[in-house]
């Protein structure tokens, strides 16, 4: 089997469009659609059921893209173990963040990491959780540093750097700021009347708060949903409502925020995931130290 050949086909069933395949792979398209008919004349048959604007897979198409998945695989942790011996090659380390602290895991450690690493290109990208997760599946991320519960977790292997408490905040200029100790963990059904902004559906952060709401026993007002929890403390700055966000964000020195602990404690973990049953490169394994590093001193 022809590696590039493997890696052509995966592309267009991944773009499902053979013109956007072509683009991604540098490539012209009468080029890459040579080698494909090339491939179904050998095989005897169509790996794809053409059509202008999608192109589906058929049953022989699915054998193929999912066994050149799992050969391109052993050919890339084939490579990291060599690279490894030969540490002076240049390689590639694509690793997924999520918006906010992710970012700011980077930006703290990348330094460090290309002091160690100078050979080693570092390709950030910055996603939901969700969807590094589903290209960690695929192969297309080597490291993912997301925030997520146990129950969220897949089948892929994970590496917690810390537990993280949910918090409620609300404005200095809330009433329920003088009614509570803020050394004491509060009842949530204590501001059952009160709106709340979450984040949206596609968050992991949604259905922990969810769960949070519904062990309170109460379904809350919700004023608005958002993508970025920096909205959420925007809005709750202005008083326009409550929130229960994670402990990063209960920032000590935000001095128009009050921050109260919630009973029983909820959490979730802040961790770093990568393809189960995948070699993890020297490079990774130090980009993952860096990272407990960093998060242990943030907790002193």
């Amino acid at each position: 089997m022809d590696l590039k050949q493997l890696e052509y086909i995966v592309e267009i069933a991944k773009e499902k469009n053979i013109t956007h395949a072509a683009e991604k792979l540098f490539i012209s398209q009468s080029a890459l659609n040579q080698q494909l008919l090339k491939l179904e004349k050998e095989l005897g048959t169509q790996l794809f059921h053409r059509s202008r604007t999608d192109w589906r897979l058929t049953e022989v198409g699915e054998i193929y893209v999912e066994n050149a998945k799992k050969i391109l695989e052993i050919q890339k942790n084939t490579y990291n173990q060599i690279y490894d011996c030969i540490e002076q090659h240049k390689r590639k380390l694509t690793i997924g963040l999520t918006a906010g602290r992710g970012i700011e895991l980077f930006t703290s450690i990348f330094s460090e990491f290309q002091k160690l690493y100078p050979n080693v290109i570092v390709e950030p990208k910055e996603l939901s959780v969700y969807e590094q997760q589903k290209k960690i599946e695929k192969g297309e991320l080597d490291l993912g540093f997301m925030t997520l519960s146990k129950e969220q977790r897949t089948k892929d292997n994970y590496i917690v750097l810390y537990s993280e408490e949910m918090v409620l905040i609300t404005s200095k200029k809330h009433p329920f700021v003088n009614s509570k100790s803020a050394e004491e963990p509060i009842n949530l059904f204590d501001l059952k009347k009160e709106p709340f902004v979450f984040m949206n559906k596609r968050s992991t952060n949604r259905d922990v708060i969810d769960e949070i709401f519904k062990n309170a026993g109460f379904e809350p007002k919700i004023l608005f949903e958002t993508t970025y929890t920096s909205s959420i403390v925007r809005a709750v700055e202005f008083n326009l409502c409550c929130a229960v966000v994670p402990h990063y964000y209960a920032k000590p020195e935000n001095k128009k925020l009050s921050y109260f602990r919630l009973k029983d404690y909820p959490s979730w973990d802040v961790a770093i995931s990568y393809k189960k049953d995948s070699y993890l490169s020297k490079p990774a394994k130090a980009f993952i130290e860096l990272a407990k590093k960093y998060y242990s001193d943030k907790m002193l």
